[in-house]
């Protein structure tokens, strides 16, 4: 069905543009800053929050510039009230509510469009259905590349550089590579996540899910660290974080480790996450959304990479407060998304990570 509305879309566009011959342009062609820009940033949260320097770079570079945000619906929450932007629109996934997605934008009339991350090809059929004239993408092999104003060649460089690259081609001079969420100032969140911690003081938590089973540690291996971890310090309560499906994964933790552990997944939503995640002195994570949310807040990580690279997508600002432990388990990516498990990961110790820990907090 994906490849038949994708064919769909395709002739859609080829129609579009038939009628509209001179709207997409060079990059060349531009003769002064865009006064309505539109980002797209429509996926998960860690891919948004990487979004989050380049748009803060448009906003410092192009005061007066209106800037409209896609973005996923899951993810909008936490993103009530962000500074830098000056209109929202929700992004529904897939195909749901395409057009009246597309005449949102419209709506807006931007005369350019960045798109720092979204699934394909609906990103760049938004951004040209939008009406603007120039669309910029950071270096992609999407067939749909063809309505690009410029093509980026691949650069060896974090995530976060390739977005705010197309912030520099715009003319943006003003560049903020660090990570940030609009602030935290709900009273009654914060209340509800401190009660729900019963009283805990020093907070170590563990993201035990991820996005693909790939960058996930097994989660016998965060039991035998969590061993270690309160067998070295009776002061410390472990908290599991992660969506209500990981829910499981925390119940194994909390019956191997007893009431020193509480399973927090599926218990707070994405505008709560952040209140949460604030009160930890460490997240050990892989490479995952409240990873990067951590960063974000300035909370402490110790992050597992091994089928990712954390050059590309682990942590960019503040140094001094994260420690990665990476090892080479690119071979995965040779498998099928599908088939690929969490063999990579399993090349990371348990007695490794609990000597970073220890060197976490003598830090």
């Amino acid at each position: 069905m994906a490849r038949f509305l994708h064919k769909l879309l395709d002739r859609y566009l080829e129609r579009y543009l038939r009628a509209h011959p001179q709207q997409l342009q060079p990059i060349e062609r531009l003769e002064r800053p865009p006064a309505r820009l539109l980002v797209i940033s429509s996926t998960a949260l860690g891919d948004t929050l990487l979004s989050t320097p380049a748009i803060k770079s448009l906003r410092k570079s192009f005061p007066e510039a209106r800037i409209t945000f896609l973005v996923h619906r899951n993810v909008a929450p936490l993103f009530a009230g962000f500074p830098y932007v000056d209109e929202t629109v929700l992004y529904h996934g897939g195909y749901r509510r395409f057009f009246s997605t597309v005449a949102e934008l419209r709506r807006q009339q931007p005369e350019a469009a960045l798109i720092f991350h979204g699934n394909g090809p609906q990103d760049i059929a938004l951004a040209v259905l939008s009406g603007a004239r120039f669309i910029l993408k950071h270096p992609t092999a999407s067939p749909q590349r063809i309505y690009l104003s410029h093509q980026f060649m691949p650069k060896r460089q974090h995530t976060i550089e390739d977005r705010l690259d197309l912030v520099r081609l715009l003319g943006g001079t003003v560049i903020d590579p660090t990570m940030e969420i609009p602030p935290l100032r709900d009273g009654n969140r914060d209340a509800a996540v401190l009660a729900g911690l019963g009283g805990a003081g020093k907070i170590v938590g563990f993201q035990v899910g991820a996005s693909h089973p790939y960058n996930m540690w097994p989660i016998d291996n965060f039991g035998r660290l969590a061993e270690k971890i309160l067998a070295a310090d009776p002061e410390v309560t472990i908290v599991v974080t992660g969506v209500d499906r990981e829910r499981p994964l925390g119940e194994k933790l909390v019956h191997a480790c007893g009431n020193r552990v509480l399973n927090c997944c599926g218990r707070y939503g994405i505008a709560d996450l952040p209140y949460l995640i604030r009160r930890f002195s460490l997240l050990v994570t892989g490479d995952t959304g409240p990873m990067h949310l951590a960063i974000a807040l300035g909370v402490p990580t110790l992050s597992l990479f091994s089928a990712a690279n954390h050059l590309g997508t682990g942590p960019y600002q503040d140094p001094t407060l994260h420690r990665v432990i990476q090892k080479d388990g690119s071979f995965v990516h040779r498998l099928p998304k599908k088939q690929r498990d969490d063999s990579a990961m399993r090349l990371i110790s348990v007695e490794e990570v609990f000597a970073a820990y220890e060197a976490c907090l003598h830090h």
